[in-house]
């Protein structure tokens, strides 16, 4: 072999490596190289959070708020711009009952493949979605809540959610539970890995329908909270998981 043909095996396998580890970094959901992300709080104790995207959902949320009520357990909730506007009473329950809330775009795009601009338009329109309920988003450090639809980002998704003023929020555990054919047996398996300081990832609602069923990550918070609690532990916010590991 010539060392030009040794040349371009070398730039093809660099070129395959380094695309790799964008995808890696700009989905991963611990992956921290291309700006931090709160994604666990390991100095926290004995606390974790529940997190859920893709509502608020008219069907689901309400029993999952009944649900958490039960244990005393706080969560946070990222919601859909276009869902939010049509569930201002929901959105004021899930606040009162002690719950966080961040912006998770008013459609749901994929932010990366969109610039600055669309960037903004999607972070606004949700929370004005959602301040028209009367409510906030939750905050760490003076910072709103928002989580990129499926965890994508890259840096300058990163700098332009921060210069609007809000922290990003990705997971340390994923349910998988948007798979259609799982199984609340095997979310339950999945998420059950939770240690001290996780966040774990649930939906209570989809992207592509207000009032997905989500049954089976109820019956998997449930599983949880059974599972958890017993063994003292707590479930609280992204800002409260934040202070209490500081």
């Amino acid at each position: 072999m010539n060392e030009a043909a040794k040349a371009g095996i070398a730039a093809g396998a660099a070129a395959t490596a380094a695309a790799g580890m964008a995808v890696f970094q700009g989905q991963y959901p611990t992956a921290q190289l291309y700006g931090a992300t709160i994604h666990r709080e390991r100095k926290a104790g004995k606390r974790i959070a529940l997190t859920f995207d893709d509502g608020p959902n008219p069907e689901q949320t309400p029993r999952l708020l009944e649900l958490l009520a039960r244990y005393d357990a706080h969560a946070t909730f990222f919601l859909i711009g276009e869902w939010a506007a049509r569930e201002p009473a929901l959105i004021r329950e899930t606040v009162a009952a002690g719950h966080a809330i961040g912006n998770h775009t008013h459609t749901h795009p994929t932010m990366p493949a969109h610039g600055a601009n669309r960037i903004r338009e999607e972070l606004r329109r949700c929370r004005e979605a959602v301040e028209a309920s009367g409510e906030t988003f939750s905050t760490v450090d003076g910072a709103m809540l928002m989580r990129p639809p499926y965890g994508r980002r890259r840096p300058g998704t990163l700098r332009t959610m921060r210069a609007e003023g809000y922290v990003p929020v990705t997971w340390s555990i994923t349910g998988y539970d948007w798979r259609a054919h799982t199984t609340a047996r095997a979310i339950t398996r999945r998420t059950k890995r939770a240690r001290e300081g996780d966040i774990i990832l649930l939906h209570d609602g989809a992207n592509t329908e207000p009032a997905k069923d989500r049954s089976k990550s109820l019956q998997t918070v449930e599983a949880l909270l059974e599972h958890f609690v017993p063994q003292g532990y707590s479930f609280v916010s992204v800002p409260e998981l934040v202070a209490a590991g500081r």
